[in-house]
């Protein structure tokens, strides 16, 4: 029987060979619906940023591990968090009483300010203690009250300047004893000094800031040297004398010294160790380069210009301990050749006093013992 042809399969094409040509792709798959995408990128990402996966989340940064080392702390324990109450404690304790002193202190000066001018504390009574040398009177003449001062707003500053006006008035001192009074207290000027000119006659009270008091009148005895009279009067002041003092030295009430020849005299006061400066009773000082003193025991030392001030000292003490019993006037203006000289008073005036001889010479003569 025959087969029938319409049948048959047809017969497959050779490819050819070396012709290169690509063969056909598969066709692709059909995409996912879009929904679908979408959960698989949510479920991708919520893997990528999951904590505890290697992945720190983008918001917390570098410090993302933070709450973990937080969270494993240790709790604190009562003590801790009780002496953290205490100091809370103490705190708030502080603050409120220096917030109640500021308030207090606020309605002090709110006070202060509206009593200020008010009649209840105005000044009817000014009380004054005199010195020795600045009476009650002179007090009430330079510190003039103004009409309708009160205690609280009295310039006192004004009534120190006017009453410094007086050259013993060192410093002044105020109470206000409410309601009405005022009560005024003077210190004096110490006097450092009694300064006598050459003249002999006069001398001037030197306070011990340095600054001019008044003048002293000079008045000798029967047989009284002018010089031994300007000594008995500073020992009763309880002051040095110095004196020969040149005649271009003017004082005025008040004003500071600013003389040469003082200033020298300060340097050999100054340098002096207080021992031998507590021993020495007068200057002489006619010129800055012609200064000498006299000590207690009534010996007279020529000291010449204020240089080597200890070198002198030192050279003054060895000869006083080598003539112990004499009355003598030692000159140590040169120091590389000091010498010692008897006298005949204890009181020697300046002029022998300067010389090593004793006879008024001003210079170095070596009349006398070489030391």
């Amino acid at each position: 029987m025959a087969r029938d042809q319409s049948r048959r399969p047809t017969p497959r094409k050779k490819k050819p060979r070396g012709t290169g040509a690509p063969a056909p792709r598969p066709s692709a798959a059909p995409r996912a619906p879009r929904r679908a995408r979408a959960a698989v990128s949510a479920r991708a990402a919520s893997r990528t940023s999951a904590p505890g996966r290697g992945s720190t989340p983008a918001f917390l940064g570098t410090a993302g591990r933070a709450p973990a080392a937080a969270a494993n702390r240790p709790s604190a324990s009562p003590r801790e968090r009780r002496q953290r109450h205490q100091r809370g404690q103490a705190l708030r304790v502080v603050l409120g009483v220096v917030g109640a002193l500021l308030a207090v202190a606020l309605v002090g000066v709110v006070v202060l300010f509206a009593l200020r001018d008010s009649s209840a504390f105005e000044i009817t009574s000014v009380e004054v203690e005199p010195t020795e040398h600045v009476s009650a009177a002179d007090i009430q003449n330079l510190a003039q009250v103004p009409v309708g001062s009160t205690l609280l707003n009295v310039d006192t500053a004004s009534l120190e300047s006017a009453l410094r006006r007086n050259p013993w008035v060192a410093s002044v001192g105020f109470e206000r004893v409410f309601p009405h009074t005022l009560k005024i207290t003077i210190t004096e000027q110490g006097i450092d000094a009694l300064v006598v000119m050459s003249s002999g006659s006069v001398g001037w009270y030197l306070g011990d800031a340095g600054v001019w008091i008044q003048p002293a009148k000079i008045e000798a005895a029967e047989g009284q040297s002018t010089d031994d009279a300007a000594l008995a009067l500073a020992l009763s002041e309880g002051c040095l004398l110095i004196t020969d003092v040149p005649s271009t030295v003017d004082p005025v009430a008040g004003s500071a010294a600013t003389d040469d020849v003082l200033a020298a005299v300060d340097t050999f006061r100054s340098g002096f160790t207080q021992d031998f400066a507590s021993q020495v009773v007068c200057y002489f000082a006619p010129s800055v380069d012609d200064v000498s003193c006299m000590l207690q025991s009534g010996v007279q030392i020529s000291l010449g210009s204020a240089t080597n001030v200890e070198e002198k000292e030192t050279l003054a003490r060895g000869l006083l301990e080598k003539y112990p019993d004499s009355a003598v006037s030692i000159n140590v203006r040169v120091i590389t050749n000091p010498s010692v000289k008897p006298v005949a008073s204890s009181y020697v005036h300046s002029g022998g006093g300067v010389s090593a001889g004793g006879d008024g010479s001003s210079g170095d003569s070596d009349d006398g013992t070489d030391a």
